[in-house]
């Protein structure tokens, strides 16, 4: 799977605290958001808010 670059506009508060997990994590501020949107993915598919992709999760 090709990686992408995506721009997100956070507030300051949202970005430390994601910081702040990403290193309790030993993770990268990128990997850790990666990590947090992958979830999301994966639970609005098995509840049914999301179809499933027909891609492999790698996750």
């Amino acid at each position: 799977m090709a990686k992408v670059t995506i721009t997100l506009y956070v507030d300051e508060e949202d970005k430390e605290a994601l910081q702040r997990l990403a290193d309790a994590e030993e993770r990268s501020l990128s990997q850790m958001a990666v990590l947090i949107l992958r979830r999301a993915i994966r639970e609005a598919e098995q509840s049914g808010k999301l179809p499933p992709s027909n891609k492999q999760d790698k996750s």
